[in-house]
């Protein structure tokens, strides 16, 4: 199964605030991880995603309606209708090939992340660049032992503030 990491990130590699706040990011990052969703037919979310997510004022989760969608969590968390909990990266990339699904998205927290960067699972990496800079934050990737050499696919202006990068990692 092919897996790809599509994250919203400030210039330097933030996802979030240190209080896990993402009002720095365009509302393009959401219609770009639609779109792609969309198109895979499934993603997966760390319980901390999940948890922000639920948070947001207006009905976003709408715009997924038909993907299948998996929350990754060792804690068994109470989830609203439409989504599955797998405990591990593993179990969740199964649940998702017993649906008979080619491809996977992850857009986690750096946990998450990090969990599929060290297990070999990514293929391939999106990033969505805004036009800002935290000086601190959540990063990516959890500082762990691991290392991705990746290979640029393609360089795309989104609107106009982002820009989207599409790497395959080298294996």
């Amino acid at each position: 199964m092919k897996v790809i990491l599509t994250m919203a990130i400030s210039a330097n590699g933030i996802i979030a605030t240190k209080t896990g706040s993402e009002d720095f990011l365009s509302h393009d990052n959401w219609l770009q991880f639609v779109k792609l969703a969309k198109r895979v037919g499934c993603f997966i979310w760390g319980r901390k995603t999940y948890e922000a997510v639920m948070k947001w004022e207006g009905d976003y989760l709408k715009d997924l309606e038909g993907v299948r969608k998996i929350i990754i969590s060792r804690s068994d968390i109470k989830l609203i209708n439409g989504f599955e909990l797998a405990k591990s990266p593993q179990e969740a990339l199964e649940k998702f090939e017993k649906y008979g699904l080619k491809e996977a998205i992850i857009t986690g927290g750096s946990t998450i992340n990090s969990a599929f960067a060290n297990a070999g699972l990514i293929d391939e990496v999106i990033f969505d660049i805004n036009p800002s800079i935290l000086g601190e934050g959540i990063p990516v990737f959890s500082p762990e032992d691991f290392y991705l050499s990746l290979e640029l696919m393609s360089v795309e202006k989104v609107g106009n503030s982002l820009v989207e990068l599409h790497y395959r990692v080298k294996k």
